[in-house]
């Protein structure tokens, strides 16, 4: 499992006089994770997932993120991994990656297919097309954006999930 974790610590210069003065070039904890394509691929981007969202104590959203996460990956290593090389001659890669925000979490996973994600309604029975319903249920909104050029290109879907403000705002008094 290739993981992929940087985390900036807040940056901080002195001002005049010796006193400490916060510069606001802050970036929020960021985390990513190759997603392979072996037969482990999902149970290892839940196990990500989880692992990242129980670090950044974000523990009240954590099932909803593994289940998110774990839908979008599945959509993209189904409909939006492409089965040949790129132009470059690199394999294609799917990438999980999540960011924390003053209010929310944000999962997002690129692919190499410009195919747009579509909100399919399952029939009553139906043992597919019932990722981004899930994903609509259990996050605060969603949505896809195309990414690269025209040799090398993708989209990234996306997810975000509000932090219960009472957790936000205890996270703040410690």
């Amino acid at each position: 499992m290739e993981d992929r974790t940087h985390q900036r610590p807040r940056s901080s210069a002195r001002g005049r006089a010796g006193t400490m003065s916060h510069v606001a070039l802050v970036a929020p904890p960021f985390a990513a994770h190759r997603v392979s394509t072996n037969t482990l691929c999902l149970r290892n981007a839940r196990k990500f997932t989880s692992d990242v969202v129980l670090r950044w104590d974000l523990d009240p959203v954590r099932e909803d993120a593994v289940q998110i996460a774990s839908e979008l990956v599945a959509n993209a290593l189904r409909h939006g991994r492409r089965r040949t090389p790129l132009p470059d001659g690199s394999p294609p890669v799917v990438w999980l990656a999540l960011t924390r925000r003053p209010q929310s979490l944000l999962c997002v996973v690129y692919d190499p297919s410009r195919r747009s994600p579509r909100l399919t309604p399952p029939a009553p029975l139906a043992e597919d097309h019932r990722g981004l319903p899930i994903v609509e249920a259990l996050s605060q909104g969603w949505g896809w954006k195309p990414f690269g050029n025209a040799e090398n290109a993708g989209k990234a879907v996306w997810a975000r999930l509000a932090v219960p403000s009472d957790h936000v705002r205890s996270r703040r008094r410690s």
